[in-house]
This record gives C-alpha cells, structure tokens and sequence, in this order.
C-alpha cells in the first residue's frame, strides 16, 4: 500500500529545562562553539551541536554565565567546561538524556562515592512535548529503557504488573483485554474502538489485535491515565499507553546484543547498532527473535498451544539538515505465530490437567504487521514545528474453539464453536503541531489531525454438533469499515502569580464511519443471509481539559484537572439480524476529576507521586442480547461511575540499591445498566476493574571492588479479583493472585558485558487471563513458572 512521506519536527524549548535533539551521551569527539553567555541560552546550544538532550534546574540557571569553549573535544569534557562554575554538576546520564543538578559539597575526606545518586530522569511526550515526567500534570506512569531491561518487561502484560491502574489480559490471542482504570470493552467488532490507544513513535495502533507485541531496545513506555482526548484524539478515554523507540546517536558506532536460552526450549536474541554516516547521518538497526515451547497442549490433537516464534526488524534514519531542522525515517516488521491458547475444560472430558486442553480443534494464530514514518522537526524562529507522518498494517489470522470441550464430549443440542477470525487493517495518518517558545508568560500547543483507517475482517463460526461433529450452524460475516478522523486541538499554559499555572485545551474531533457487511449462512440461506452496503455514520466531539497545578519549588508540583474523553460510535458488524447492523451505537464520554501531587525529596533520590479521581461514564458502549427484540448488539447501556487512588514510591537509599512500590485503589460501578426484558447490572462493578493491584520491587548493582558488579531484581506484583464482565457472573470471576519474579547476574567493571539468570513466575501460580461459560464451563490460565539465562554485550 502507498505511504505518503513528509517531514516532522522536533525541537527544544530553552528555558529553565534546556531540551534539545536526543541521543546517547556516549564518548564522542565533536566540534564545538559556545560563546560565553547566560547559561539559560548556553545550554540549549550546546545540547544541540552535542546532539544529545539535557535537562537543567531552573532556579540555578537565572543570572548566571558560562564560559566560552571552542574546538574538538569530547562531549562530557566539553560540558565540564561548559558549567564549570556554574554550580552545576552531571547527576544522571542514562545514554540517552543528560540530567544536571546543583553541585553537592564532598565530604571531609572528599569521598561522595558512598551517596545515593539522583534517580533517572524519564523524558515523556505526553503533552507533545518532550518534558521529564515529574513536571507533567498527568497522572501517568513511565519506565525507563533502563528498567525496561532490568525487570524483564517483555509485553504489555509484563508492564502491567508494575503499573497501579493498568490491567493487560487476554480472552484469545487475537482479542487481548487492556483496560486502564476499568476503561475497557470486549468487542472483536471491526466497527468498535477501544478506549484505550496503544501509539508506537507517534502512531497510533488501529487495532488490538496488533497491540499485544514482544517489546525490546525501547527508549521509554508511558501509561497515560484517564481521558487524554485533548492531545490524544483517537478515541482515548481510558488512557494511552505511548511506546518510544528513540532515535540512531550521532557521533561513534554503538551497540549491544544479547542471546538467551530457557526451559520450554525458549530461544531469544535481540540487538540494536546506531551508526553514524558523517557529522549529520545515523543510521540505527534493531531486531529480535524469540521462540518457546507451548505451555501447554491438546490432549486430542497432541498440538502445542500457548508456544511462540516471533521475529522482528526496525530501521531509521536520521538526518539533521542543519541546526534548526531534523528529520527522522522509519521502518518496521514483525510476525508471529503460535498454537492458539489452552483452554482447559473444567467439566466434561477435564483430565484434572489445568494445562491441557481437549478441543481436539487445531487452533493456529499467525500476525504480519509493518509500519512506516517520516517526522521533522523543525525548531523555527517562532517556535518547534512538528510533522509526522505515517502508515501502519496488520493483519491477523485465528482459528480458535470458542467452546471449551471438543464436540465428542458434549451431550444432547449442545454444540461445539470453532472460529476462524481474519483481520485486515491499514492505517494512514498525519499530524502536524506548533509548540511555541516557553516563554515568560507561558507556552501554546497546538495542531490538526487527520487518519484514514481501511480495515477487513472475516468471521466463520460453525456450531459442531454433540458426539457426531456435525456443522448444525456455519456463518461467515464478511466485515469492512472505513474510518475517517478529523481534529484539531489547542493546548495552553499560562503562568499565574505566586507559581500557579493554569492549562487549558481542547480537542474538536470528527469521525466518519461507511460499514459494509455480506452475511452468509451456509445452513439456512434463507432466513440467515443478507447483504448491506454504505452504511454511514458520522459524529463530532469536544473534549477539553483544565489543569491548575502548583509548583512551590522545583520538586514539587500539586495539581487539579478536569478531563474529558471520547470513543467514536460504530456498527455492530458482527450482526445476526439486519436491524442490528443498521442502527449504529452511538459515542461513549468519559469526565475526569483528579488530584494529584507529584513530588522528589532527599536530593532526588526519593520520588512519591499519588493522585486521586472519580471518573463519570455517559452512554457506555455494552455488548448484551436484549430479550425483548431477542438480538444481540451493542448499545449505549447506560452511565457508570469509576472512582480511585494512585500512589507511587520510588527511592534510592544507596547508589547500588533502587526500591519501588506502588498501589491502586479503583471502585467501580454501574449506577444505570438494565438490559430490556433481562438482568438488571446496575449496581454491579465494571469488568476488568480489581479493586486493588500494587507492586513491590527492588533492583541492585552491587560493586566488586574494582571486579565488577553483582546485579539483581525481584518485583511481586498483586492483582485483585474481579469479573470480566457486567453481570457478576460467579462463574466469570478471577481470584486474585500475586507474581514474583527474580533475576541475578554478574556485570564486567567495564560495563561491556553481563550474565543474567531470571526466573518469571517463579512460585508458579496457576493464575487465570479468561474463564468461559460458553458450553460448558473451561478456563485459560497464565504462563507458568519459566527460568533462563541471558547473556548481554555492549560495543
């Protein structure tokens, strides 16, 4: 498919933060010409001929001058120089971002060696800024590429685990559950949105069946929560989980690899190389490849389920035109491909093995997807300009049994569901957005939007009759849906007296929707086909935000907002009956209103965030069979109410020891949800809502005298239990569970290499992901306890 290339723009602000093109600090001769000058304009030059990014306190940097340097020399040699005298020093230097901070006074003895040092400083995007996470009034939750590799969080389920208010499950591997703050639905419709967005480098991912993904060499992962439907438009009001990949480092080549081996014969590799073409060209390459054994099997067929062979490949460029303008190309693909998931029976043909199943169904899930992007940056006279453009596909094929048991085990009318469900979607979008200056009085953000989604989908249930097999059903729903937003968006900060801040924003969002629809019923033609074509609905929504936040030093900032967010309408083009196509189910909105305090103490060591909301749902979209027109759709149910707490703690006691806990409280309920002629769920909490999930984690690099360092992590994460749905079904509840993982290694003085071993699981809770009803009562559970060693090599 076709894919439009431009140019996108990223920039720096100067002011008291001094933010400039990213890239790893590695040692590097460059050539450098710094005039003396005040350090608040110094800095941000400097950041741009070193092509790194660096953030400064504000308060240290009125009024004061820097030296002038001139010449070739080394990047950490030549910012020495630059702040000698200044009062500054490097505090965190994380390969990627700079972090400087106010020089401590050494000891008697001159030894500061034995002090903690200041805890990474995690740039994020989402206020379309690169800011540091700490002085963004949003209640988010971010992970550095550092933590990323330490904790071994390898999928959006692993992050989960560490983040309060984030839950990533799974009802089949084509139909992952990622809610934030019970901010979910269980559509497979091609018609539906989720409310959530999962972006990838600025590009939003269309469908969850491309979501779930193995994740290696990022830069950073940030889970936005609440409604973003300011600054993040498509149809965001639970929240956005935003993954960056980074950017090649100019200056000299770089790399790391790292190969590791497991039980269920698991078999990974992955790596990454940034190289520089001259002064003003770098080139980056990343890929990985990961294999494993199932975890579990069908007795019946002797098929593995729950295995995985995946690969992937990124590329970019990176090309810096001259001082002001930046421009950065990218590439990416994946596939991969297992043997469906282990659903276990709990009655009929069950073996009393929770990891076997007995489909006697040869279940298979294979995914291609591939993207592409060009963004420039653009740091004009008035202001940063930014363009991304950008095209994302996928395309996702299951063959599932969606009834536990196989049909030899069944009795009477009952019937076994096998599927076969096949997605098609591609995604053309570009954004454009002018941050200004941060100037005295404040700063402006503000952009347009547009998307163009094609997306496909074919859908074949048959019904296999009890003990003979038979096909007593067959139908193949062959779905497609054409997608087109609009949007513009505004967001600004003004800067109010006594360090009060005051942001406004707003979002005007246009979605049109033409839904086609061929159902085919291969049993009873006659009564079970039809045909529907151009269907279109269209709608349009505001979504602003406000947030009054309170900075009364640096290291503190208190803030109050009230958000509100959106997901588009739709068809339910899985319809049985025709009237249930043609009338579409109308927008869902979300309000938030939220406290928060975001907060550093003990020289920055010592990091406590907490926040707390009520979140008001209008119209929520629901899946249900209305008994009185006995047809099954999705309609707008009804209001529900989502309140909640966050807290998270992060410390530094020891330069070689960080300690991290974190919890989410979240009480959900439905205050109106009567389905006609059927059960009453008002009253009843949302699915996919635990009403406490916390983490408690610790990661050392213990120094060897001069031999190297021994290094570890160790994370217990607790769930809660909740029900999948709205109807409190004892039969669709997960008990709560708690997961511990560990890993011990050695790492070389030199930091070039480390040996790791890990255990995941490692007290081998038998936890669930899905419970089923459908036929008869099964249940798919988690991966079990897995162990491996990972060697790790830098060059």
């Amino acid at each position: 498919m076709a894919l439009n290339k431009t140019k996108a723009i990223l920039a720096g602000g100067v002011a008291a933060l001094a933010l400039c093109i990213g890239g790893p600090a590695s040692a590097q001769q460059r050539t450098f010409k710094v005039p003396a000058q005040d350090a608040v304009s110094a800095i941000p030059q400097f950041a741009r001929q070193a092509g790194v990014q660096i953030f400064a306190p504000a308060a240290q940097l009125k009024g004061v001058r820097t030296v002038a340097i001139d010449g070739q020399m080394d990047l950490h040699e030549a910012l020495r120089k630059l702040i000698a005298g200044t009062g500054l020093e490097i505090a965190a230097d994380d390969g990627r971002v700079i972090t400087l901070r106010v020089a401590r006074p050494a000891s008697a003895t001159g030894d500061v060696a034995a002090e903690p040092t200041a805890l990474d400083t995690i740039i994020v995007t989402a206020q379309k800024r690169e800011e540091a996470a700490q002085g963004v009034p949003i209640s988010l939750t971010a992970f550095s590429s550092r933590a990323v590799e330490t904790y071994r969080l390898e999928t959006l389920r692993d992050i989960s685990r560490l983040t309060p208010g984030l839950l990533v499950s799974s009802f089949s591997q084509s139909s992952p559950t990622i809610a934030i703050r019970g901010a979910t639905n269980t559509f497979t419709q091609i018609g539906a949105n989720k409310p959530v967005a999962v972006v990838i480098d600025d590009l939003f991912i269309p469908r969850n069946s491309a979501a779930t993904f193995e994740l290696y060499g990022l830069n950073s992962v940030q889970v936005l929560k609440g409604p973003q439907g300011t600054l993040f438009g498509r149809n965001v009001t639970g929240g956005a989980i935003v993954l960056d990949t980074g950017k090649p480092a100019f200056g000299d080549t770089a790399g790391s690899v790292r190969i590791g081996g497991g039980d269920y014969d698991l078999k990974q590799v992955d790596g990454r190389v940034d190289i520089p073409v001259g002064e003003t060209v770098a080139l980056r390459l990343a890929g990985s490849l990961k294999q494993h054994d199932g975890y579990g099997k069908d007795r019946l067929t002797g098929r593995e389920q729950d295995d995985l062979d995946s690969r992937s490949l990124r590329a970019q460029a990176r090309l810096r035109a001259n001082d002001d303008v930046e421009v950065l190309l990218g590439a990416d693909y994946a596939q991969d491909h297992n043997g469906g998931r282990t659903l276990s029976s709990k009655a009929a043909g069950s073996d009393g093995d929770r990891r076997t199943s007995e489909l006697g169904y040869n279940q298979d899930f294979a995914r291609n997807q591939w993207g592409a992007s060009g963004r420039v940056y653009w740091n004009a006279p008035v202001g940063q300009v930014t363009s991304v453009t950008g095209y994302r596909w996928s395309q996702s094929g299951e063959d599932y049994s969606g009834t536990g048991v196989g049909y030899a085990f069944l009795t009477g009318t009952n019937t076994q569901s096998v599927n076969r469900d096949v997605d098609d979607v591609g995604l053309f979008s570009q954004e454009i957005r002018w941050a200004s200056p941060k100037w005295e009085r404040g700063d402006l953000v503000a952009g347009v939007y547009f998307a163009d989604e094609d997306a496909k989908r074919q859908l074949r249930t048959r019904g296999l009759a009890a003990v003979t097999g038979v096909a007593s059903s067959d139908v193949l729903t062959d779905q497609a849906v054409k997608t087109r937003s609009y949007a513009a968006f505004v967001d600004g900060t003004v800067h109010l007296p006594a360090t009060f801040d005051l942001t406004l924003g707003a979002r005007y969002t246009h979605d049109e929707k033409t839904a086609d629809l061929v159902r085919t019923d291969f049993v009873r033609p006659a009564t079970g086909s039809f045909t529907a074509h151009g269907l279109k609905a269209d709608w349009s929504e505001v979504t602003p935000r406000a947030v009054l936040s309170w900075t009364p030093r640096e290291d503190l900032k208190v803030y109050g907002s009230v958000t509100r967010g959106y997901t588009a309408g739709g068809f339910n083009t899985d319809a049985a009956v025709i009237s249930a196509l043609t009338q579409p189910f109308e927008p869902e909105t979300v309000t938030n209103y939220e406290l928060g305090v975001k907060s550093q103490w003990l020289a920055d060591t010592l990091r406590i965030n907490a926040s707390v909301f009520h979140m008001d749902y209008k119209d929520k979209q629901e899946l249900f069979f209305n008994n009185l027109t006995r047809v099954l759709t999705i309609t707008n149910a009804g209001q529900a109410t989502v309140k909640g707490a966050e807290l998270e703690v992060t410390w530094r006691p020891l330069p070689w020891l960080n300690l991290m806990a974190n919890y989410g409280l979240l009480d959900t309920v439905y205050d109106n949800f009567v389905i006609p002629g059927g059960a009453v769920n008002t009253g009843h909490p949302l699915g996919s809502s635990p009403r406490n999930k916390g983490a408690l984690a610790a990661d050392v690099r213990i120094p060897l005298n001069g031999k190297g360092y021994v290094t570890g992590a160790l994370s217990w994460a607790y769930t809660d239990g909740y029900y999948t749905g709205a109807t409190k079904d004892p039969n669709l509840h997960i008990d709560s569970y708690a997961l511990t993982n560990l890993s011990l290694g050695y790492e070389s003085q030199d930091d070039r290499w480390a040996l790791t071993a890990w255990a995941k699981n490692l007290g081998d809770v038998d936890y669930l992901l899905t419970p089923s009803t459908q036929g008869v009562l099964a249940e798919y559970l988690g991966e079990p306890r897995t162990v491996g060693v990972m060697l790790s090599a830098k060059f």
